[in-house]
């Protein structure tokens, strides 16, 4: 029997010429809302048939199936060390983001007390996110350099788990767009509610290299992106993410100041993020950039540092 499931789903798979399913999503601790990292999730399509990944530093897992199944619920289970492993079904569709909470076991439970508390862990799909509760809706912009310098493990693809985690965090009312800028400048992703968070998740994963950096151009159209789609007593905030100065020389530097200046005037913030260790003076530069813009300026050399900053832009303005 196991034999015919495994025959018959790769035939379905080859007759839809499709890659398999792919399911999604990031896991936290039910109490802290904390991502957990190393949670085994399994998925299973039918006898003998099913897939399994591990959750990353930020609680993300990913998987993506060999073959085609009809979508509907399958069976998941997830495992963590520490934690009560929780069963369920969920809902697979051919491209699905699915988020699930856990709880931490208690020491020295008695077993009535444990099996209460595994009466009330409950997996829970599309989880509502508390720790934006009572803060504005956000208008978020981010301008990204993708110039070749940022092609190290401690650059882009940092920013990129970053980014990541904020989308899991925000509320569909939210709102993110995407611009990258190196020799040229493109809006990759127009202002997109974070209800979408498929799309906005695929365009952060496509993100790659150009070449040299061309900032000041870039500013001046993340901020009409900004008012473009202004919200009235919301978080207008554009965010910067770079390695280093990325101005063509002073002209351009007080340039983009003004440009920053006349944004305050709007009620759009700036904010900065340096990734990867860099010289006093370009530190000095981008610090001011970020006072202008009445906004945050941070270092960032981890995913801690990273997820901590990140989620601090969308709850700059409360409610």
């Amino acid at each position: 029997m196991k034999k015919l499931y495994t025959i018959l789903l790769t035939f379905i798979s080859f007759a839809s010429f499709a890659d398999g399913m792919h399911i999604r999503g990031f896991i936290k601790d039910m109490d802290t809302k904390q991502p957990v990292s190393n949670v085994v999730v399994t998925i299973s399509f039918y006898q003998g048939v099913e897939f399994t990944d591990i959750t990353d530093s930020i609680g993300q897992y990913d998987i993506t199936t060999t073959v085609v199944v009809p979508e509907g619920y399958y069976d998941v289970k997830i495992h963590a060390q520490g934690y009560y492993d929780p069963s369920g079904f969920i809902n697979v569709t051919k491209d699905c983001y699915r988020n699930f909470t856990i709880k931490k076991k208690i020491e020295k439970d008695t077993a009535k007390a444990i099996a209460k508390t595994e009466e009330v862990v409950v997996i829970k799909t599309e989880a509502p996110k508390p720790v934006l509760e009572g803060y504005a809706t956000n208008n978020l912009v981010f301008l990204i350099d993708v110039s070749s310098s940022m092609n190290a493990p401690e650059r882009l693809p940092l920013l990129k788990e970053s980014l990541k985690y904020l989308v899991s965090e925000l509320r569909s009312t939210d709102n993110v767009a995407i611009l990258t800028f190196s020799n040229v400048v493109k809006e990759i992703l127009p202002s997109t509610a974070a209800s979408n968070k498929e799309l906005i998740l695929k365009t952060i994963d496509n993100l790659a290299f150009g070449s040299t950096s061309q900032g000041g151009a870039a500013m001046s159209i993340a901020y009409k992106s900004a008012m473009k789609n202004y919200i009235e007593k919301g978080n207008n905030r554009v965010v910067l993410a770079s390695d280093g100065l990325f101005t063509s020389g002073e002209k351009d530097y007080y340039k983009m100041q003004q440009t920053i200046l006349d944004g305050t005037q709007k009620n759009i913030s700036l904010s900065i993020f340096c990734f990867g260790k860099n010289t006093a003076y370009v530190t000095g530069k981008l610090k001011t950039l970020a006072k202008t813009g009445n906004g945050n300026f941070a270092n960032i050399l981890n995913i801690d540092d990273a997820k901590k900053h990140m989620l601090e832009e969308a709850q700059a303005v409360k409610d």
